[in-house]
């Protein structure tokens, strides 16, 4: 609440005394302190302290944070309040951080004071309580390891314990008169800070500073209970990946905590598109195939880094044409795959042929495109395309002179002979010797059965015209005479 000069003239007379705790420091950590069956060894002090320790039985802090006891400024029973013009602490024991190599603190806080002008901050000394420092600030960042501390800059009665007046302040109640409501914490809360500048202190000794003006006061307080102080956990890198085309790669950071740093080597030297990403999820596009270690580092926020590593195989495949496919029966091409890259990995191949083949050669193909893909263990998998061609040494169209069309399954049809399979652009036309058309086809493979309109006739000769065009070659035509005999 508001200060009154007076109070600041008190303290400025009769300054805090300094405590020295640390002729016998705690350093065995972790540090829990419940505050269930003692006051921790915690002390209070300052002016006008209304610091209590036990079971808390207001209105609004009505329980402590674990258990039943904690630490509270504002007294703990019903019809008590912080005091006017408050400038006090809550001390801790003294600590030695000569085997802390990342600090970390955390505590359970529940505050309900008037905002912005009664609130608490948390200071820190090592040199026995003769200076002090607060810890941390409001605009920190708030991750896995620090969360819910200073919710306010400048609390106005703090800078009586301190030039830095940053902390927490704020009840769940709305606005009343001249007293200023909001930004409570509205229930116990879990605050934690990693403590980096105190790695490897000697005598490090806490305190929460309370402040309060004169008027205004009649709010539950502040209060703290479970602290813990120990190691912060450590870092633990890990990755996904996964394989685009063109031998490019995109990297996902899947590490537990909250990391703030990224360091990726992605062992490509003679890479134009770079060796190194400071990016949280890189993509890397790779010179060429073969087999890669990538090492990925991360550290912070105040814990250890931590670095792993892991193989990635890049291939590249490549089809080539063994055999065409026939001109005649368009079918026994063939196709194989070479891959460059893979090392000594045990590979799979399929090909999209129907039914799929696996291996590395793909037989028996009409001609067309083909594709294949090529996995394995670790690698990414590649995919490669071919294609089959026609063999362009086709023999002509050749066409009988005669057929019996009895039934007896010998010469039963009359149509063309030779790369019958390879033709485009075919018509078959067949005349009787009245030049009436008896049959039409642009099928090569439909024959004539020898019916006409249905009947079987009498032996007689007919006369053929064929347009056809091989591959690779100008659009040909024939003609001649049948003898179909009954």
């Amino acid at each position: 609440m508001r200060y009154p000069f007076i109070i600041w003239i008190l303290l400025y007379l009769n300054p805090l005394p300094a405590f020295t705790q640390c002729a016998a420091p705690i350093s065995g950590f972790p540090y829990q302190e419940s505050f269930e069956l003692t006051n921790g060894g915690w002390v209070t002090g300052g002016n006008a302290s209304s610091w209590a320790w036990g079971v808390p039985a207001k209105s609004v802090i009505s329980v402590a944070g674990d258990g039943q006891r904690c630490w509270m400024a504002g007294g703990l029973n019903p019809g008590t309040n912080y005091n006017d013009g408050e400038a006090s602490f809550l001390q801790s024991p003294c600590f030695d951080f000569s085997n802390l190599i990342y600090p970390w603190l955390q505590f359970k806080v529940f505050w309900e004071t008037e905002y912005q002008w009664d609130g608490a901050s948390l200071q820190y000394s090592v040199d026995n309580g003769l200076s002090w420092r607060t810890a941390g600030g409001v605009n920190d960042r708030t991750d896995c390891l620090n969360r819910n501390w200073f919710n306010t800059a400048a609390i106005g009665t703090l800078g009586t314990m301190g030039t830095n007046t940053q902390g927490w302040t704020g009840n769940g109640q709305a606005n009343s008169g001249s007293c200023r409501g909001g930004n409570g914490s509205r229930g116990w809360v879990l605050a934690g800070k990693t403590l980096p500048m105190l790695a490897g202190e000697t005598s490090v000794i806490f305190r929460f500073v309370f402040g309060a003006g004169t008027t205004c006061n009649n709010y539950d307080g502040f209060a703290i209970d479970s602290v813990w102080i120990g190691e912060a956990p450590p870092n633990q890198a890990s990755f996904r990946y996964e394989c685009d085309t063109n031998r490019t790669i995109r990297f996902f950071n899947t590490s537990p905590l909250c990391p703030q740093n990224f360091r990726w080597e992605f062992d490509d030297p003679l890479s134009p598109f770079g060796n190194t990403s400071t990016l949280e999820n890189p993509v890397h596009q790779y010179l060429r195939p073969g087999s890669y270690t990538v090492t990925f580092t991360i550290d912070g926020p105040g814990n250890a880094p931590s670095t792993t590593t892991r193989d990635i195989i890049i291939a590249d495949a490549e089809v080539t044409q063994i055999n065409p496919a026939s001109c005649e029966t368009n079918t026994g091409g063939s196709l194989g795959v070479s891959v460059t890259g893979a090392g000594n990995t045990a590979l799979s191949y399929t090909w999209n042929t129907n039914p799929p083949q696996q291996g590395p050669l793909a037989s028996g193909l009409a001609a067309g495109n083909y594709n294949v893909s090529i996995t394995g263990s670790g690698i990414c998998a590649a995919a490669a395309s071919g294609t089959v061609s026609l063999d362009d040494n086709c023999r002509d169209l050749l066409f009988p002179s005669g057929f019996t069309p009895n039934g007896d399954g010998r010469n039963d049809f009359f149509g063309p002979l030779g790369s019958a399979a390879a033709v485009t652009a075919y018509r078959l036309r067949i005349y009787n010797r009245w030049g009436e058309q008896v049959f039409y086809s642009t099928n090569p493979a439909e024959k004539w059965n020898g019916r006409i309109r249905g009947i079987y006739p009498d032996t007689g000769i007919y006369a053929w015209y064929c347009e056809y065009r091989l591959p690779g070659k100008s659009l040909q035509s024939k003609k001649g005479t049948l003898t179909l005999i009954r």
